[in-house]
Formats: structure tokens, C-alpha cells, sequence
């Protein structure tokens, strides 16, 4: 455990402490019923590589996508107060890297890895369903595209896939965006998207419209109609590669983070579709992903991992001005290579995956 961590933990459990002598009876009752428990503090390996976590709604339970050393991918379940894996469910052999998604009540967690998703019911643990994502049309002898995230629709009635574009020898075809109705538990229908790689999408709330970074600029897609349609690009995204984006919860604003390791972030206003700010939250060949926004949409944070000097760290932003917020940050953590963020329904933990040596962690810290 890092240095930074081990300081928090202490500072946690005396706050823990104080505050569970200060609530009895009913009013402690109370208390935990409306609040989620913060995360405790610690380093916990889950796997081999490529840890993704996302937090149960009640703040109880995390559950990361992991790979295992044999290749091939699982969920593991920990608990969050005691830091313990719980639970062990293998989803098959690993196809590419897999991207979690939790229902909004917690009740299903949906795993994307490659051409594959799982389908999986969190009160067991056990695999409902595994879906095989509909042929993406192609040339002859040319190879399906990676997937590269998803995202639900505000209502959660949909499960919106991005998908890189069909490859073969120094050749590309175009990406898209396929649509998954939960209840259904069926693809219904796809986009294509004018660009020959994507990143995960994010979904707006009020318009439902979808936004896709992608290598020709953020591409926006309107899902007003039955049949979702490409709307536009973004001017201006083009250049700074905005593959990793996440929407403030009231859907006015748009964060979108280079993946060309400049350190470079943009502002996007989707109701006019026009970069408002750019700004820079970490030096050139910092690598900046998984952007979280918080519930009150007054700060983004985010995952750095500056591989050069072989350090890694959760950045905290003011989401109105772009400005770094360092009493919220976290530093000096115990991986190298981050690969996943969530930010605990409390507000106030992080739960970060991420490489250290020949382990995959998934680090709980307070801020």
C-alpha cells in the first residue's frame, strides 16, 4: 500500500470511528439507509491485468472485469467495507479486453469482451445469458473490429455498443454503434459511424442522443428517430483525438480527454455541438482516461498515468473552470498502469483498477 494510502486509511478509520460513537438506535439506522458506506480503504488483487471496476448501487459491492493469468476473463466480486473477494464467476476465454456496465439497480452487470457480451444477475453471481454481437458486414477475409466500450441510455432500456471497423492488411472499414434493448435482452439495430475507430460512448441525458469519440472528432448520433442516425461532428476534436468523453449528470456539458498522451482536455456544449473550452490538466505524455463526472456535476475526475516517470494518480477538476482541485486528488497510488475508475456512490471513494508488476489491484481510496 502506498504511502498516500496508508495515511488515508488512518485518517478514514478515526472519522469511521468517531462517527459510528456518535450514532446509535434508530439514528444510526437511519444514517446508513440514507447514506451509501464509503469504501475502506485498500490494495486488493483481483487478477492478472486489465481491471475495470464498477460499485453497486448501495456502495456494498464492487465488481471488476478482470483477466486471469490463463487468459481468460472473469468478474470478481469485493466486498467493500473488508476489501475480501467474494465471488468468482469466468465468462470464457479472454477475446480482447473486457468493459463492464451495471444496470442502475444493480441487479445486472453487463460484461463486453471482443464479439462477446455477458449478461450477468448480481444477487448470484451467475451468467444469464452470453450473446454473440451481430456480424459486422465486411469484405471477404477481413477480421471484425474490436469493441471499445458501451454505455446505457438514460432509461436504461438500452445498451448502446461501440465497435472499431472491420480490418485487414493496412486497411479499415468503418465503425459503429450497435443498440441493445435489455428487456428484450436483443441487438436491435446499429449505426455506422464515419470513422474507423471509436471509444466508448456516452449517452445524454434529456435527449437520450448518443456521442462517440472517434479518429475523424466526437461524433454525435441522434436517437429521436426508430433507426438511430449519425447527427454530425464536433469541429475541433478531430486533431485532439477525444476518444474517452463523460457527460455532467444534467447532460449540458461534455468532457472529452485526448488519447494522444498531450495532457489535453475539451469542453463541449452538446446543445450547439461546439468545443467551448480547451484545457490542461497534466503535462504532455500524460496518458488521461475513464473520466468520472460527480452526482452534483461539480467535478470530473479522472485516471493519469504518466508512464514516463512510471507514476499513476486520480486527478480532481473543477468541471466549471477546467482548474485542477488537489485536496481531491490522489497520488502516489500502487499501480503504474490504470485501466478502470469508478467513483463510489458516497461521493467520496474512488475504486481504481489498475497494473502493479504481474498483478492486477483494484485500489479503494478516500478523498
Amino acid at each position: 500500500m502506498s504511502r498516500t494510502t496508508t495515511r488515508r486509511t488512518a485518517a478514514t478509520l478515526t472519522a469511521a470511528a468517531a462517527a459510528l460513537l456518535a450514532l446509535t438506535g434508530a439514528a444510526a439506522t437511519a444514517a446508513a439507509a440514507d447514506t451509501p458506506p464509503s469504501g475502506t480503504e485498500a490494495t486488493i488483487t483481483v487478477g492478472a491485468r486489465n481491471a475495470a471496476p464498477v460499485v453497486s448501487p448501495d456502495g456494498a459491492t464492487a465488481y471488476v472485469a478482470v483477466t486471469e493469468a490463463d487468459n481468460t476473463s472473469t468478474v470478481k466480486t469485493v466486498d467493500t467495507q473488508s476489501g475480501a473477494v467474494t465471488g468468482r464467476l469466468a465468462l470464457g476465454a479472454l477475446q480482447w479486453s473486457a468493459h463492464p456496465a451495471l444496470s442502475a439497480d444493480g441487479s445486472r452487470l453487463y460484461v463486453l469482451d471482443g464479439q462477446r457480451l455477458s449478461v450477468v444477475d448480481t444477487t448470484t453471481l451467475t451468467l444469464l445469458a452470453t450473446l454473440a454481437l451481430p456480424d459486422q458486414p465486411r469484405p471477404a477475409g477481413w477480421t471484425p473490429g474490436s469493441t471499445s466500450g458501451l454505455a446505457f441510455s438514460p432509461d436504461g432500456a438500452t445498451l448502446y455498443v461501440s465497435q472499431n471497423g472491420a480490418t485487414a492488411y493496412r486497411q479499415n472499414g468503418q465503425s459503429r454503434i450497435l443498440a441493445f434493448a435489455t428487456a428484450q435482452q436483443a441487438f436491435t439495430t446499429s449505426v455506422q459511424i464515419p470513422a474507423p475507430y471509436v471509444g466508448a460512448p456516452a449517452a445524454r441525458l434529456g435527449t437520450g442522443d448518443v456521442y462517440v469519440g472517434t479518429s475523424q472528432g466526437v461524433v454525435h448520433v441522434t436517437t429521436a428517430a426508430t433507426t438511430p442516425t449519425v447527427a454530425g461532428t464536433v469541429r475541433g476534436t478531430a486533431t485532439n483525438l477525444d476518444y474517452n468523453l463523460a457527460f455532467t449528470p444534467d447532460g449540458k456539458r461534455l468532457f472529452g480527454l485526448a488519447e494522444l498522451g498531450t495532457g489535453a482536455s475539451t469542453l463541449i456544449d452538446p446543445a450547439t455541438d461546439t468545443v467551448t473550452t480547451t484545457f490542461q490538466p497534466a503535462g504532455s505524455g500524460d496518458q488521461l482516461e475513464h473520466p468520472q463526472v460527480s452526482a452534483d456535476g461539480s467535478r470530473l475526475y479522472l485516471t493519469d498515468s504518466n508512464y514516463g516517470a512510471g507514476t499513476a494518480s486520480v486527478l480532481a477538476l473543477d468541471t466549471a473552470t477546467g482548474a485542477p482541485v488537489p485536496g481531491e486528488s490522489a497520488g502516489d497510488l500502487d499501480e503504474t498502469d490504470l485501466t478502470g475508475l469508478a467513483l463510489g456512490p458516497d461521493g467520496h471513494t474512488f475504486y481504481v483498477g489498475g497494473t502493479a508488476g504481474q498483478s492486477a489491484n483494484l485500489q479503494i481510496i478516500a478523498h
